[in-house]
Protein backbone atom coordinates (compact mmCIF):
# COMPACT_ATOMS: atom_id res chain seq x y z
CA UNK A 1 0.00 0.00 0.00
CA UNK A 2 1.58 3.64 -1.16
CA UNK A 3 1.22 6.38 1.35
CA UNK A 4 0.03 9.67 0.25
CA UNK A 5 2.42 13.15 0.42
CA UNK A 6 -0.04 15.06 2.41
CA UNK A 7 1.67 17.72 3.55
CA UNK A 8 -0.65 20.79 2.69
CA UNK A 9 0.70 23.09 0.02
CA UNK A 10 2.23 26.69 0.99
CA UNK A 11 -1.24 27.99 -0.83
CA UNK A 12 -2.95 25.78 1.90
CA UNK A 13 -1.86 27.65 4.88
CA UNK A 14 -2.49 30.92 6.23
CA UNK A 15 -0.58 33.72 4.92
CA UNK A 16 1.67 34.22 8.23
CA UNK A 17 1.72 30.10 9.09
CA UNK A 18 2.77 30.20 4.68
CA UNK A 19 5.48 32.82 5.08
CA UNK A 20 6.83 31.15 8.66
CA UNK A 21 6.75 27.58 6.78
CA UNK A 22 8.58 29.48 3.74
CA UNK A 23 11.03 31.35 6.16
CA UNK A 24 11.94 27.86 8.14
CA UNK A 25 10.56 24.76 6.38
CA UNK A 26 7.37 22.72 6.93
CA UNK A 27 9.85 19.60 9.56
CA UNK A 28 11.02 23.03 11.37
CA UNK A 29 7.86 24.29 12.18
CA UNK A 30 6.62 21.10 13.22
CA UNK A 31 9.55 19.77 15.26
CA UNK A 32 9.78 23.10 17.13
CA UNK A 33 5.84 24.37 17.77
CA UNK A 34 4.17 22.62 20.64
CA UNK A 35 0.42 23.27 20.81
CA UNK A 36 -1.52 23.14 23.54
CA UNK A 37 -5.64 23.44 22.75
CA UNK A 38 -6.70 23.09 26.62
CA UNK A 39 -4.85 25.89 27.72
CA UNK A 40 -4.06 28.01 24.53
CA UNK A 41 -0.54 28.43 24.64
CA UNK A 42 2.01 27.81 22.10
CA UNK A 43 5.76 27.03 23.29
CA UNK A 44 8.13 27.91 20.38
CA UNK A 45 11.43 25.82 21.26
CA UNK A 46 14.98 27.27 20.69
CA UNK A 47 17.24 23.92 20.83
CA UNK A 48 20.05 24.72 23.45
CA UNK A 49 17.94 27.43 24.92
CA UNK A 50 16.26 25.51 27.75
CA UNK A 51 14.63 23.52 25.19
CA UNK A 52 14.54 19.54 27.46
CA UNK A 53 13.69 21.85 30.81
CA UNK A 54 10.61 23.45 29.19
CA UNK A 55 9.15 20.33 27.36
CA UNK A 56 9.77 17.96 30.56
CA UNK A 57 7.77 20.94 32.69
CA UNK A 58 5.43 22.03 30.51
CA UNK A 59 4.50 18.43 28.64
CA UNK A 60 4.43 16.49 31.97
CA UNK A 61 1.44 18.90 33.03
CA UNK A 62 -0.05 18.74 29.93
CA UNK A 63 0.54 14.78 29.91
CA UNK A 64 -0.95 14.74 33.39
CA UNK A 65 -4.30 14.96 31.79
CA UNK A 66 -4.28 11.37 30.70
CA UNK A 67 -2.39 9.74 33.95
CA UNK A 68 1.34 9.31 35.58
CA UNK A 69 2.43 6.93 32.99
CA UNK A 70 2.65 9.17 30.46
CA UNK A 71 4.10 11.95 32.92
CA UNK A 72 7.20 10.05 33.19
CA UNK A 73 7.95 9.36 29.54
CA UNK A 74 7.42 12.49 28.82
CA UNK A 75 9.59 13.71 31.96
CA UNK A 76 12.27 11.18 30.75
CA UNK A 77 12.34 11.58 27.34
CA UNK A 78 11.40 15.03 26.99
CA UNK A 79 12.87 15.49 23.15
CA UNK A 80 11.42 12.22 21.96
CA UNK A 81 8.56 14.02 19.75
CA UNK A 82 7.18 10.49 18.95
CA UNK A 83 6.50 8.28 21.72
CA UNK A 84 6.07 11.01 24.35
CA UNK A 85 4.56 14.27 22.85
CA UNK A 86 1.22 15.17 24.77
CA UNK A 87 1.18 18.30 22.53
CA UNK A 88 -0.56 19.02 19.40
CA UNK A 89 1.69 19.73 16.45
CA UNK A 90 0.88 21.73 13.63
CA UNK A 91 0.59 19.12 11.02
CA UNK A 92 -2.48 17.95 13.30
CA UNK A 93 -4.22 21.10 12.97
CA UNK A 94 -6.20 22.60 9.63
CA UNK A 95 -5.03 25.40 8.14
CA UNK A 96 -7.44 27.62 9.60
CA UNK A 97 -7.07 26.95 13.08
CA UNK A 98 -3.32 26.70 12.90
CA UNK A 99 -3.20 30.15 11.25
CA UNK A 100 -5.17 31.21 14.87
CA UNK A 101 -2.90 29.42 16.94
CA UNK A 102 0.01 31.64 15.08
CA UNK A 103 -1.93 34.97 15.14
CA UNK A 104 -4.60 35.12 17.03
CA UNK A 105 -5.25 36.72 20.75
CA UNK A 106 -6.38 34.04 22.10
CA UNK A 107 -3.44 31.95 22.10
CA UNK A 108 -0.36 33.40 24.19
CA UNK A 109 2.87 32.38 22.18
CA UNK A 110 5.90 32.84 24.06
CA UNK A 111 9.73 30.82 23.70
CA UNK A 112 12.91 30.55 25.97
CA UNK A 113 16.08 32.07 24.01
CA UNK A 114 19.93 32.14 25.00
CA UNK A 115 22.88 34.52 24.82
CA UNK A 116 24.01 33.36 21.31
CA UNK A 117 27.76 32.72 22.77
CA UNK A 118 26.99 30.16 25.50
CA UNK A 119 24.43 28.74 23.19
CA UNK A 120 26.63 28.09 20.12
CA UNK A 121 29.60 26.83 22.42
CA UNK A 122 26.64 24.26 24.08
CA UNK A 123 26.10 23.25 20.41
CA UNK A 124 29.29 22.55 19.44
CA UNK A 125 30.28 20.97 22.87
CA UNK A 126 27.41 18.26 22.43
CA UNK A 127 27.70 17.56 18.86
CA UNK A 128 30.70 18.06 17.49
CA UNK A 129 32.18 17.29 21.32
CA UNK A 130 30.54 13.87 21.09
CA UNK A 131 30.85 12.76 17.24
CA UNK A 132 26.73 13.22 17.14
CA UNK A 133 24.38 13.13 14.01
CA UNK A 134 24.69 16.89 13.70
CA UNK A 135 28.26 16.77 13.41
CA UNK A 136 28.10 15.11 9.73
CA UNK A 137 27.73 17.92 8.17
CA UNK A 138 30.47 19.81 9.71
CA UNK A 139 32.76 16.73 9.33
CA UNK A 140 32.22 16.62 5.22
CA UNK A 141 32.78 20.39 4.79
CA UNK A 142 36.09 20.02 6.88
CA UNK A 143 37.51 16.51 5.80
CA UNK A 144 37.87 16.09 9.52
CA UNK A 145 37.28 13.49 12.37
CA UNK A 146 34.95 15.50 14.53
CA UNK A 147 37.38 15.07 17.13
CA UNK A 148 39.66 17.56 15.58
CA UNK A 149 37.42 20.06 14.81
CA UNK A 150 38.65 22.95 16.59
CA UNK A 151 35.43 25.91 17.75
CA UNK A 152 37.64 28.12 15.60
CA UNK A 153 36.56 25.82 12.10
CA UNK A 154 33.27 25.23 13.46
CA UNK A 155 32.34 28.76 13.77
CA UNK A 156 33.77 29.27 10.70
CA UNK A 157 31.72 26.42 8.31
CA UNK A 158 28.21 27.77 10.35
CA UNK A 159 28.79 31.50 9.78
CA UNK A 160 29.01 30.39 6.02
CA UNK A 161 25.22 29.22 6.06
CA UNK A 162 22.13 30.43 6.01
CA UNK A 163 19.78 30.08 8.89
CA UNK A 164 17.43 27.48 7.24
CA UNK A 165 20.70 25.30 6.46
CA UNK A 166 22.06 26.06 9.94
CA UNK A 167 21.46 23.00 12.04
CA UNK A 168 18.43 24.18 14.52
CA UNK A 169 21.03 23.60 17.31
CA UNK A 170 22.86 26.55 16.41
CA UNK A 171 20.69 28.80 13.90
CA UNK A 172 20.16 32.00 14.55
CA UNK A 173 17.16 32.22 16.77
CA UNK A 174 15.45 35.67 15.59
CA UNK A 175 15.27 33.32 12.02
CA UNK A 176 14.26 30.34 14.02
CA UNK A 177 11.29 31.66 15.66
CA UNK A 178 10.49 33.34 12.93
CA UNK A 179 10.72 36.95 14.47
CA UNK A 180 8.60 39.79 12.42
CA UNK A 181 6.39 36.59 10.71
CA UNK A 182 5.03 35.76 14.17
CA UNK A 183 4.36 37.71 17.63
CA UNK A 184 5.40 36.42 20.55
CA UNK A 185 3.68 37.41 23.67
CA UNK A 186 7.09 37.08 25.82
CA UNK A 187 10.35 36.21 24.69
CA UNK A 188 12.31 34.68 28.29
CA UNK A 189 15.77 34.80 28.47
CA UNK A 190 17.23 31.22 29.55
CA UNK A 191 19.52 33.45 32.11
CA UNK A 192 16.51 34.45 33.68
CA UNK A 193 14.33 31.63 33.77
CA UNK A 194 14.41 30.64 37.41
CA UNK A 195 13.25 34.05 38.05
CA UNK A 196 10.43 33.58 35.74
CA UNK A 197 8.51 30.89 36.33
CA UNK A 198 5.83 32.90 37.11
CA UNK A 199 5.01 34.51 33.91
CA UNK A 200 5.47 31.06 31.85
CA UNK A 201 2.23 30.30 34.63
CA UNK A 202 0.72 33.66 33.46
CA UNK A 203 1.16 32.35 29.97
CA UNK A 204 0.04 28.99 29.76
CA UNK A 205 -2.67 29.31 32.62
CA UNK A 206 -0.51 26.60 34.72
CA UNK A 207 -0.47 27.58 38.48
CA UNK A 208 2.49 26.20 40.60
CA UNK A 209 5.08 26.27 37.53
CA UNK A 210 8.17 26.60 40.09
CA UNK A 211 7.31 23.37 42.22
CA UNK A 212 7.58 21.37 38.88
CA UNK A 213 11.35 22.55 37.37
CA UNK A 214 12.38 19.56 35.61
CA UNK A 215 16.10 19.41 34.25
CA UNK A 216 18.12 16.51 33.43
CA UNK A 217 20.97 17.43 31.12
CA UNK A 218 23.36 20.51 31.03
CA UNK A 219 26.96 20.73 28.88
CA UNK A 220 28.02 23.04 31.37
CA UNK A 221 28.40 25.83 28.41
CA UNK A 222 28.02 28.97 29.97
CA UNK A 223 31.06 27.59 32.75
CA UNK A 224 33.04 27.19 29.93
CA UNK A 225 32.43 30.66 28.05
CA UNK A 226 35.82 32.07 28.77
CA UNK A 227 37.72 28.71 28.72
CA UNK A 228 37.06 28.63 24.84
CA UNK A 229 36.76 32.22 23.80
CA UNK A 230 39.32 34.64 22.44
CA UNK A 231 38.53 38.50 21.73
CA UNK A 232 38.51 36.80 17.95
CA UNK A 233 35.79 34.16 18.23
CA UNK A 234 34.20 36.57 20.45
CA UNK A 235 33.61 38.90 17.34
CA UNK A 236 33.07 36.34 15.28
CA UNK A 237 30.16 35.10 16.74
CA UNK A 238 28.68 38.29 17.22
CA UNK A 239 28.64 38.64 13.49
CA UNK A 240 27.39 35.10 12.77
CA UNK A 241 24.32 36.13 15.53
CA UNK A 242 24.32 39.83 14.70
CA UNK A 243 20.49 39.86 14.32
CA UNK A 244 19.87 38.06 17.34
CA UNK A 245 22.24 39.82 19.64
CA UNK A 246 20.33 43.37 17.95
CA UNK A 247 16.88 42.02 18.63
CA UNK A 248 17.06 39.64 21.80
CA UNK A 249 18.73 41.84 23.87
CA UNK A 250 22.25 40.36 24.28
Amino acid sequence: MSVPDLRPSRSDLGPVTREYVKSMGWRSVNMHTHISLVNKYVYVEVPKAGCGTMKATLGGLEAARKGPGLVQRVQDAPHNRINATPFVKPFQLPSDLLEDVFTSSAYRRFTVVRDPASRVLSGYLEKIGQGLKQSEPIVAELGIPASEITFSQFLDVIGGQTSREQDPHWRRQADHLGLGILEYDETIHLEQLDASWDRVSELTGIADLRETFYCKNSTGASAKVDEYYTPELREKVRSIYERDYEVLGY
